[in-house]
């Protein structure tokens, strides 16, 4: 669709956006995204039609105020631009971002970046933005990582970092910040397992039991309480992969007895294999149905094996050749065209230096305020050793002092994690990242239960109805690596009169936007 008015004018509206208060105090307010975009439409001979944004909305998702924009332009006929600062001022969404993008363009309207001259007219420069758009979207979970990690050694430490299940409260009066304890339903848990353990009920006998000391549950949830560990005292969790952790909570029933609810151990004493190579899907894929894990199991006669969930009712079940084909086939997504390769390590090494330099500087001020907190608390014992103070106030601000120092310990081991893989061959990932499917093909059991949740942390589903796997998450990385490829492929395919140059993207400035002039 052709919006260009009389000698190809063009008509835009400016969009400005910042997503916190510290962008705005950090030589990027609203104020300099408007006058650079102002300055570029009097230097460029474009007609300003109006100013939309102006105020601090997350440009992760594609909020109110970015959707009464793309409204708008696409309803006024005369608007043909979008103005922006940068393209990661207009949109981090990534591939949301591509979709908006391609939306826009066949209503005739072209998004410019004032500090990021993009011809986006061929299929190099469309190609460019589309990388811009994605590194956006993972500068973004990097930010998202550091959060991560540090959940992560919350666990590893044996502390539960978010809300109890049901059974445990948290213990408000503990000098520690993870400390659980034992609530209510602490006993009646006890008694299911009892139940399950000794007596061999299903479910639905377990819950009428407990209805009859008071608690109205379901043979869902009872079923989720039966198969989860913390309630022997272990932590599993699927930011920890294939570990269990010994948690720091109070056990509600002995391991021996978990292990005979869920049928690990008969009662003759004899244990049931935990490992089968032949199914390494297992506790990786639910059934989309019912959300179940499916498990794997031998058709002897035949020498198949297939994968099944085991709900009553869903019985999900599928050939695991098939279902092995299927999940080569979403590996093999993460192949790289030889030509991308060295573009995106380029970027990547570039994001990664900024990303780890942050972290160091964040390492810099933990390490100093723990120099402070440390000092401080020579100085209260001393002035308590000295009489100066009395033993009720040294009580509660050692107290505090010491609750501090825990919590800054927590954190700069974090970021000292972050730090110590500084050093990452980005090619040498790329490359692997392209040969995952055979790894996965061709490795052990505990290769392929790796790779398993390094791409997938959360795992997959299986829908019967496709016959194919739905994604819930995936690594952000190769999360990237994957949609470059996918762009790379549509940029080559809508080529037209000249091959895909990847040359003159890699010219100029770089993944660094150039400001001269502004």
């Amino acid at each position: 669709m052709d919006r260009t008015g009389p000698q190809d004018q063009k008509v835009a509206v400016i969009w400005t956006r910042v997503s916190t208060k510290e962008q705005a105090d950090n030589n990027l307010s609203l104020e300099t995204q408007e006058k650079a975009c102002r300055d570029y439409a009097e230097r460029n001979g474009i007609e300003i039609d109006c100013i939309k944004g102006n105020t601090n909305e997350s440009a992760k998702t594609e909020g109110k105020l970015f959707r009464e924009m793309i409204a708008y332009v696409s309803l006024h006929k005369r608007v043909n631009t979008i103005l922006v600062y940068s393209l990661d001022r207009f949109s981090r969404t990534g591939p949301e971002a591509m979709v908006t993008k391609e939306y826009l363009k066949s209503k005739g309207i072209n998004i410019i970046s004032v500090t990021q001259p993009i011809d986006n007219n061929n299929a190099a420069g469309a190609f460019m933005e589309n990388i811009i758009f994605l590194f956006s979207q993972f500068e973004n979970n990097l930010r998202k990582d550091k959060c991560t990690a540090g959940m992560i050694a919350c666990l590893e430490n044996g502390d539960w970092y978010s809300a109890p299940p049901v059974g445990y409260k948290i213990d408000r009066t503990s000098v520690k910040k993870h400390q659980l304890l034992i609530d209510e339903k602490g006993p009646l848990i006890a008694k299911a397992f009892h139940l399950k353990a000794d007596e061999l009920l299903p479910e639905t006998e377990i819950c009428r039991r407990l209805r009859l000391d008071g608690w109205d549950v379901c043979k869902q949830r009872i079923s989720q309480i039966l198969h989860n560990p913390f309630y022997c005292g272990k932590i599993r969790h699927h930011l920890l992969g294939d570990r269990i952790v010994r948690g720091n909570h109070p056990a509600i029933v002995d391991e021996d007895t978990y292990k005979r609810a869920n049928g690990l151990v008969t009662h003759s004493g004899h244990t049931h294999a935990g490992e089968t190579p032949q199914t390494p899907l297992k506790r990786h894929v639910r059934c989309s149905v019912c959300g179940c894990y499916m498990t794997g199991y031998e058709v002897k006669k035949k020498q198949l094996w297939y994968y099944k969930c085991n709900t009553v009712g869903c019985r999900c079940n599928k050939s695991a050749r098939t279902m092995h084909e299927r999940y080569y086939e979403l590996l093999s997504q993460y192949q790289m065209p030889q030509a991308c390769m060295e573009i995106l390590a380029d970027m990547l090494d570039a994001k990664l230096k900024t990303y780890f330099a942050e972290a160091e500087e964040n390492l810099k001020a933990l390490r100093s305020k723990r120099t402070v907190c440390d000092t401080q608390k020579k100085e209260v014992m001393t002035k308590f050793g000295l009489g100066v103070i009395p033993e009720d106030v040294y009580t509660v601000t050692r107290k505090n002092l010491d609750e501090q120092l825990d919590e800054i310990g927590a954190e700069i081991a974090t970021f000292e994690k972050q730090s110590s893989n500084q050093v990452i061959d980005t090619r040498k990932a790329i490359l692997i990242s392209c040969k995952l499917a055979d790894y996965w093909k061709e490795g052990t059991y505990e290769t392929k239960q790796n790779i398993q949740h390094l791409v997938f942390p959360d795992g997959l589903h299986w829908d019967r109805e496709s016959d194919n796997y739905r994604t819930v998450t995936e690594n952000e990385a190769l999360k990237l690596f994957r949609s470059v490829s996918s762009s790379y492929k549509t940029a080559k395919t809508q080529k037209k009169d000249k091959p895909l140059d990847l040359s003159l993207v890699v010219a100029g400035g770089g993944l660094e936007p150039p400001t001269s002039g502004l």
